[in-house]
């Protein structure tokens, strides 16, 4: 099969995924009241389509890319949200058992595997879409072995539903008691294909060249970024209310990070910037945390005190709080991007001493020979030539050279 009718079968998976989205988004709207509902329909709407977009785009100019092929199964998941839709509404046990209701029932019940082993898989060929080594084609085996053995134990299982639904009804064909699954060992086997197909990606990184370094950065900074988002929302899930719906919504959102950073490492747009990013991400990530923390605890100490001093509580108390931060800000954000240089950037930390060093004795000497020799060594310490020369114009039309 020729690339162009690869490329042309992958845009044209992308159109159809497209289309199912937008159709599942406009019947969610139909049944939406709340904002944060309608919110959710329109980030799963986002979600799919990026998905298939950046596999679509992979395909097309590296159809022998294993990820963009991932990217692109993970997006085709937009074909069983009407099954979801539907039998996780479902208070009880359909009543019309129908050859085409008990196939839908079947793919529901492991349907969620489709949702996860792509992404799982993921790792394991990333950038390249070829595994780091064949030492690593057991981990693929264990992957697809796990996918097998449920979708097989469900299929012959007595009853379907039940482990997502709160009511099961007969299989046909089935024969095998809910007991008979192996929890324990199959958790524990899913757990250990996780864990190792992170393993592969930190093997990789280690051995990769500068270029293959800089696509695992991109992946692993959204990796941790919906991971963080993730933890957050995880935590904050008693809360309930409004933070909980936003902070749902915005790992819904986050989700798409993962295919955007992929297609940048992939097609290798910009891939200089993300050191910068990393670098920018942890300052105002610590920033952030650091000033919430203050924040919160001012407020709480000050509601305190004044609510002992007056017995109610004041709105002078949060606009303090605010002032505060509001004045911390920038000497917190130079002292934490100075703690991160120093620890995380040593080389970029060192240079910029030695280029801040280099400006006060410019601005203060006037020996001309020894601005030259401070130069040369400022050239070799920051930039670390193989060889460093100095071309000055000379007043009498003689170049010297030092």
């Amino acid at each position: 099969m020729s690339s162009k009718t690869v490329s042309r079968i992958a845009w044209t998976l992308c159109v159809i995924v497209g289309i199912a989205a937008a159709i599942n988004v406009i019947l969610s709207l139909a049944a939406s009241d709340t904002v944060f509902t309608i919110l959710d329909s329109a980030t799963t709407f986002i979600i799919f389509v990026v998905f298939a977009v950046v596999g679509a785009l992979i395909i097309s100019h590296q159809p022998r890319n294993m990820v963009g092929w991932l990217l692109m199964i993970e997006a085709t998941l937009v074909f069983l949200l009407p099954l979801d839709s539907y039998f996780s509404n479902l208070t009880q046990a359909p009543t019309h058992l129908s050859l085409l209701t008990m196939i839908g029932l079947w793919i529901y019940s492991w349907g969620w595997l489709w949702y996860i082993f792509p992404i799982l898989f993921i790792p394991l060929f990333f950038p390249t879409g070829e595994l780091h080594s064949s030492r690593w084609r057991w981990l693929v085996a264990l992957g697809l072995g796990l996918c097998f053995f449920f979708i097989l134990f469900v299929t012959f299982s007595k009853e379907l539903g039940g482990i997502t639904v709160p009511w099961s009804v007969p299989n046909p064909i089935g024969f095998l008691p809910k007991a008979a699954f192996p929890d324990g060992l199959w958790t524990f086997l899913l757990l250990s294909f996780v864990a190792l197909s992170a393993v592969s990606l930190f093997v990789r990184f280690r051995h990769a060249e500068r270029m293959e370094r800089d696509q695992i950065k991109w992946l692993l900074v959204a990796s941790a970024l919906f991971s963080v988002v993730y933890a957050v929302s995880f935590v904050t899930s008693e809360i309930g209310g409004f933070i909980d719906d936003l902070l749902v919504f915005i790992r819904s959102l986050s989700i798409a990070l993962l295919p955007i950073a992929i297609a940048f490492a992939i097609l290798r747009y910009r891939l200089y910037d993300i050191d910068l990013i990393i670098r920018k991400t942890v300052q105002y990530g610590v920033v952030t945390a650091v000033l919430a923390l203050i924040y919160f605890g001012t407020i709480i100490l000050l509601q305190s005190l004044v609510g002992q001093a007056t017995g109610e509580q004041s709105p002078i108390v949060i606009v303090l709080s605010t002032l505060l931060i509001a004045a911390m800000f920038n000497p917190l954000r130079r002292r934490v991007q100075t703690a991160v240089d120093r620890r995380f950037y040593r080389q970029k930390y060192d240079a910029q001493q030695v280029l801040a060093q280099f400006a006060i004795t410019a601005r203060d000497e006037t020996d001309i020979e020894t601005l030259q020799v401070e130069l040369l060594r400022v050239v070799q310490d920051t930039l670390q030539p193989e060889s460093v020369s100095v071309w000055i114009k000379p007043e009498k039309g003689k170049r010297s050279q030092g």
